[in-house]
């Protein structure tokens, strides 16, 4: 039978997650309610910058019992400086629970994999199995999309984008791959009615180190959704990439998604995730709440 052991140290960096958590939500809800207005009804558009701040949960064995459960504090700074062009900066904070040896690492916010070199002493055979436990800041993540097209009666919105992962996260504990990411890619979406279909895709390069053997890899996401209400945009949708480490494979999530819209300047974002592959965590979920000025 295995035995899992948290250390004073790692219980301490669980119990920091969780204040943080909680507190980084209630001054943003202080915030929203001192600024908000009564007669706000839907989302402004055009509006030029907004702030958020969000959580998400991920557990997954990622094909090798690793136990690993991934909790990710976001916060989101997004930027449109014209009509047509929006820049959208997360900077993650990460926990990472795993069990010793595992080799899993977070590639991106709130999402994990393995592919990272562990200790050459270490062993399976052994009948107590510790779990290791780190904390600190992710990789940081930069998005950059320009809309060529509106969506029309005729024409669907097509928007180039640029991504850009830049490796803040210690590589040597898990909580991030050390390696730098970019590429180009275009989002398409067309409303038709109350229904929207969308999909993007990306060609996203990566370098590799001693630590993770990355691989350039293609990454996508697409669906659809419906208006339900005015305030509530309902999505399914599939995500997913090619595999992202030699030998690795490749991992594909489905994901539903529920966008509500409480006023003018406020929205929520809710979302359940399942893994089909496993290089997917298993199961996840997560909110993201976003304040428009």
């Amino acid at each position: 039978m295995e035995v899992f052991v948290y250390s004073n140290y790692e219980m301490n960096q669980i119990q920091k997650i969780v204040c943080s958590l909680i507190v980084s939500l209630v001054v943003l809800l202080a915030a929203i309610a001192a600024r908000a207005e009564t007669n706000e009804h839907r989302l402004g558009q055009g509006v030029s910058f907004a702030a958020g701040v969000g959580a998400e949960v991920t557990h997954g064995d990622y094909g090798s019992n690793a136990d690993a459960t991934i909790v990710t504090l976001p916060v989101l700074l997004a930027v449109n400086p014209t009509e047509t062009i929006d820049l959208t900066l997360e900077l993650p904070m990460v926990f990472l629970s795993s069990k010793s040896g595992s080799g899993v690492v977070v590639t991106q916010s709130g999402s994990g994999g393995r592919g990272r070199r562990v200790s050459s002493t270490t062993t399976t055979t052994t009948t107590v199995t510790s779990t290791t436990t780190e904390a600190g800041l992710g990789d940081v993540n930069l998005t950059a999309g320009w809309t060529v097209l509106a969506d029309g009666e005729q024409t669907p919105k097509i928007r180039p984008t640029l991504y850009l992962k830049v490796p803040t996260g210690d590589k040597e504990h898990g909580l991030g791959t050390g390696t730098f990411e970019g590429g180009p890619g275009v989002s398409v979406s067309k409303w038709l009615g109350d229904f929207q279909l969308f999909a993007e895709g990306a060609y996203i390069f990566q370098d590799s180190n001693s630590n993770y053997q990355g691989r350039n890899y293609v990454s996508y996401s697409a669906g659809g959704g419906v208006q339900a209400t005015d305030r509530l945009f309902v999505s399914l949708y599939a995500k997913g990439s090619s595999a992202r480490v030699d030998g690795g494979t490749a991992p594909v999530e489905g994901r539903v998604k529920l966008n509500f819209l409480q006023s003018r300047r406020v929205s929520w974002e809710l979302y359940a995730l399942a893994g089909l592959t496993d290089a997917s965590p298993a199961a996840g979920g997560g909110m993201l709440l976003m304040y428009q000025f």
